[in-house]
């Protein structure tokens, strides 16, 4: 009666080892292809996120260039009105007129003193500052150049 007792117990055993070396088989491969998404996913994250600042640049450096574009045009279009100012005040209103000093208007005196020194360079000097825009803004004027709408009004 013990020998069988004993040969249950070792049945038990072998039968329980057995489903522990199964459970552990099958534990291992799970964890090995678990492994092999993780690090599947991590390389997708990675490449999104180089997508994403490679993205991030691009549109920083076009959010750049319009900046740029629209200060260069608002600049222009801030001097056509100072000079449209200046052509008020001297030749309808016979007032003198003198540049405004607030720092607002500080491009203004960087950019007119540059201009002022070399006499009609001033088209020269606006289209040198503004790259395209200043051609852009010559064709709105009907061809004529800058220097030839001054000459004219003066």
């Amino acid at each position: 009666m013990l020998k069988d007792k004993l040969m249950k117990i070792k049945n038990l055993v072998r039968a329980e080892h057995l489903k522990y070396e199964t459970q552990l088989h099958g534990a291992q491969k799970d964890n090995v292809l678990k492994t092999k998404k993780y690090k599947e996913f991590t390389n997708m994250f990675k490449d999104v996120q180089a997508q994403y600042a490679r993205f991030q640049e691009a549109d920083d450096n076009r959010i750049k260039e319009v900046y740029t574009m629209n200060v260069a045009e608002a600049q222009e279009l801030v001097e056509k009105i100072m000079h449209c100012d200046e052509v008020i005040h001297l030749q309808q209103l016979s007032i003198p007129w003198k540049r405004p000093t607030e720092p607002i208007f500080s491009f203004l005196n960087d950019s007119s003193a540059q201009g002022q020194e070399g006499g009609d360079g001033d088209a020269d000097g606006a289209s040198a500052a503004q790259g395209n825009n200043a051609s852009l803004m010559d064709s709105e004027m009907k061809g004529q150049s800058r220097s030839d709408l001054g000459d004219g009004d003066e």
